[in-house]
């Protein structure tokens, strides 16, 4: 089935035609970790790849350990966590995890947080891992697009969008009052907002070139700021994924991007990445993020990188 629609693929580029979505279509059913001693995955059950931090399994794939090695798996539907004893093997299925050789306890509550979403949100980022044939702008259009709601907070104040010209600078327009931001080289504009009220604030941004007005935003975006409470509550959360599941980058990007903080989630998303490029089952969050922030040429980067990585698997 793979084989066949990495045919279809190199088809429809060979005819100009766009990349389908993703080739493994499901979400994540389950999340390893906890992992301690001898611990391997694998997608086939012949091919062992030892474990060096959390990772999300889909259905089909294995976990095995050795006599030093235990784990914990968690349930990415029901939060609920078994652990693996040692000398054990254990197939994920859709239904959950089935150990065919030692021993696998029984389910017990885990963190929420670290299931917050992430099937529905999974399953809506295939929709966005289609490569486009161009997303080149028309000469002379300086029209900004924006996310349509975005939340920040004191924690995680900082707003993005995409760069139309490297010459322009542009007018970030919060609740009828300007603020300057200097434009830049890179395919992204990144400002830090000054502190609002609590609530709804509309903005938008203006494309400025010598003080001159030469662009709009398509419409207005919402800025849903948190109060020191709610920012207070998040951290709270934050900490129970890392007493959960340390050092996982992934599972605080997807409670980052459950609340609406899709710049923080992008960050997190990018530094999980960078730290295991080869995780690329899960790449379709981070190219949700981009697409979900307008950044167009990101989007079509990632696009392109992971059916690349989809292709060659």
């Amino acid at each position: 089935m793979r084989l066949l629609a990495i045919v279809v693929l190199a088809m429809g580029t060979a005819l100009g035609m766009s990349a389908p979505a993703a080739l493994a279509a499901d979400p994540p059913v389950s999340m390893l970790i906890q992992s301690a001693g001898t611990v391997e995955t694998s997608k086939d059950g012949t091919k062992w790849a030892p474990v060096t931090r959390n990772k999300f399994l889909f259905a089909g794939d294995f976990v095995r350990t050795g006599g030093d090695g235990t784990g914990k798996l968690v349930d990415q539907t029901s939060g609920m966590a078994q652990t693996i004893g040692a000398n054990t093997q254990v197939q994920i299925a859709a239904t959950g995890p089935k150990a065919t050789a030692g021993t696998l306890s029984a389910p017990e509550q885990a963190s929420g947080d670290l299931v917050a979403g992430l099937g529905n949100r999974f399953a809506e980022a295939q929709r966005y891992t289609t490569v486009r044939r161009s997303v080149n702008k028309e000469a002379g259009e300086l029209k900004l697009r924006l996310i349509n709601q975005i939340t920040l907070s004191a924690t995680y104040p900082e707003l993005v969008w995409e760069n139309v010209g490297k010459g322009n600078s542009y007018s970030l327009i919060i609740d009828g009052k300007a603020h300057a931001v200097a434009g830049g080289d890179g395919d992204v504009i990144r400002t830090r907002i000054p502190e609002l009220s609590p609530g709804k604030h509309s903005f938008t941004v203006a494309v400025m070139e010598g003080g001159k007005k030469v662009g709009d935003a398509d419409k207005d975006g919402t800025i849903v700021w948190l109060s020191g409470a709610e920012d207070q509550g998040l951290a709270g959360e934050i900490a129970k994924i890392k007493a959960a599941a340390p050092n996982d980058d992934f599972a605080i990007g997807n409670l980052l991007d459950s609340r609406g903080l899709t710049v923080a989630a992008m960050d997190t998303y990018r530094k999980y990445f960078a730290a295991n490029r080869d995780d690329n089952d899960m790449r379709p969050l981070l190219i949700k993020a981009y697409n979900d922030l307008k950044l167009r040429e990101l989007r079509q980067q990632e696009a392109t990188l992971y059916n690349e990585m989809m292709q060659a698997n």
